[in-house]
């Protein structure tokens, strides 16, 4: 049986992350013409994000707060693809990091 992973804020998969979240955050103000709704969905999960960033051990992968955060990203990223696709690509590099991460 794999042992959980335990957190390590100086992972450089941790970097990758950080970074993809301020790039994330970067495009977000560059993209004026976000609506209301969308601009909270990417607020809301980058939130989500450095909350799982903040704590102290990973979870399992297929614990469910992980799924549902996999699954809202992969959501968001085929929201943006045709109206913001560089909020897209953003998100997706998201996903990817955290999938590396085994999240």
């Amino acid at each position: 049986m794999a042992k959980p992973r335990i957190y390590d804020p100086g992972s450089m998969p941790d970097k990758q992350l950080r970074a993809e979240l301020s790039h994330l955050h970067e495009e977000l103000e560059r993209a004026s013409s976000v609506d209301a709704p969308s601009r909270e969905l990417l607020e809301t999960l980058s939130g989500d994000i450095e909350r799982l960033l903040d704590t102290s051990a990973r979870r399992d992968a297929a614990d469910s707060s992980h799924e549902s955060l996999s699954e809202r990203l992969g959501e968001a990223v085929r929201h943006f693809e045709e109206s913001h696709p560089a909020l897209s690509v953003a998100v997706g590099r998201i996903a990817t990091a955290l999938s590396n991460m085994g999240i």
